[in-house]
């Protein structure tokens, strides 16, 4: 009884990844790492493409925890402190710019 748990568990386990990937979302037990892009000068760059959904958040910390929890946000955000504003982006945006009050932050789910 005990193998046939421990097999079912290992046949989860490796569907989970490919599930995750399909629903653009991370699960809450899972390490997330956000990356702040950035221009050869070092200063943030901000995606200039449309993005897919936008919402509010009082900090940088809640947009990306937004982001985490949305099958909308696949690839990153922007977040605009001064308007309180992410832009969530599914695909990776194709143009960036440098502009204040602006970062953009890709995001990655991982083991």
């Amino acid at each position: 009884m005990l193998i046939r748990y421990l097999m079912l568990l290992v046949g989860v386990c490796a569907l989970l990844p490919s599930a995750l990937k399909a629903s653009g979302t991370c699960s809450p037990n899972r390490v997330t790492k956000s990356v702040l892009q950035k221009a050869e000068n070092g200063s943030a760059l901000c995606a200039t493409s449309p993005p897919t959904e936008n919402v509010t958040a009082d900090s940088k910390v809640l947009c990306i925890q937004a982001c985490l929890r949305s099958a909308s946000c696949g690839d990153g955000l922007n977040y605009r402190p001064e308007d309180k504003l992410c832009e969530f982006y599914l695909d990776q945006p194709t143009s960036y710019q440098v502009q204040p009050n602006c970062s953009y932050f890709k995001v990655h789910c991982r083991q």
